[in-house]
C-alpha cells in the first residue's frame, strides 16, 4: 500500500487555515493534512516526516513570542533536509523571499487570488514525483523491463 502524501500547514490565521484545509481537502481528498498555528508545534511532529510543509512567514497572531517562518525553516532544515517547504505568505519582501530560497525553501508563494492554484500545482507535481520514486512503482517498472527483455529474446531466438 502506498503511503499517503502528508502535508503540514503552519498558518496562524484561523480563517486562512480553514480556507487552505477546505481547498486541499476538495482538490486532494487522498492526502493527509496536519494543521499548526505555530512552527514550534509543527517541529514537535517532524518525526511524522511530512512530504510538504506549507509555511507562513508571520506566525505571531496568537502567540507573540512564536518564531517567524524563516526561523522555523532553519529548524526544519536542521531536522530534515529533504522535506519540501513552501513559504506561503503575504510577505512580498524580495529579501525575505531570497533568504527563504537560500535556506532551502522549495518555493515562495505570495498570498493572492492565484496562490491556492499555485499551491495545488506544486502538490500535484510533488505527488507525481513521489509516485515515480516509490518502491512499488520501481518494482512494476523493473518487471515491465524484464518482460520486455524476455519477449525480445524470445523473438530473436525464433527469428534465427
Amino acid at each position: 500500500m502506498q503511503e499517503k502524501f502528508h502535508v503540514f500547514v503552519i498558518e496562524d490565521d484561523k480563517h486562512l487555515q480553514k480556507m487552505l484545509l477546505d481547498y486541499l481537502n476538495h482538490e486532494f481528498p487522498d492526502i493527509e493534512i496536519s494543521l499548526y498555528k505555530t512552527g514550534e508545534d509543527a517541529l514537535i511532529d517532524m518525526n511524522l516526516n511530512p512530504h510538504l510543509i506549507v509555511l507562513d512567514y508571520y506566525l505571531s497572531q496568537y502567540d507573540k513570542s512564536a518564531m517567524d517562518g524563516l526561523t522555523v525553516l532553519s529548524h526544519i532544515r536542521q531536522l530534515n533536509k529533504s522535506t519540501r517547504v513552501v513559504m506561503f505568505t503575504g510577505q512580498e519582501d524580495p529579501e525575505v523571499a531570497a533568504a527563504a530560497m537560500k535556506m532551502g525553501a522549495y518555493d515562495y508563494v505570495v498570498k493572492s487570488s492565484e496562490s491556492f492554484a499555485k499551491l495545488g500545482d506544486i502538490i500535484r507535481h510533488l505527488k507525481g514525483h513521489l509516485v515515480v520514486n516509490s518502491p512499488a512503482f520501481n518494482r512494476k517498472l523493473l518487471i515491465i523491463v524484464l518482460i520486455g527483455i524476455l519477449m525480445l529474446s524470445v523473438l530473436l531466438l525464433f527469428r534465427h
